[in-house]
């Protein structure tokens, strides 16, 4: 997606389905410093962690596509 997020296709779609991507993407040997989708993904998840730091994303993520 254009904020660095990646889509997935369930309930808590957006940060699991980034977290997923950055794994996928580091097991094929990119990283911050050599790849900017994993940088957008990795600001993605800073902009979107809690002051607790926590994330909170509604299980309506998925139907309404946007991550709240």
């Amino acid at each position: 997606m254009p904020d660095g997020s990646w889509y997935g296709h369930w309930g808590i779609c957006f940060i699991y389905s980034t977290w997923f991507a950055i794994r996928g993407l580091n097991a094929a040997g990119k990283y911050s410093h050599n790849c900017d989708a994993v940088c957008r993904a990795v600001d993605f998840l800073l902009k979107t962690q809690r002051e607790d730091d926590g994330w909170a994303e509604s299980y309506t993520s998925c139907t309404n596509n946007v991550c709240k």
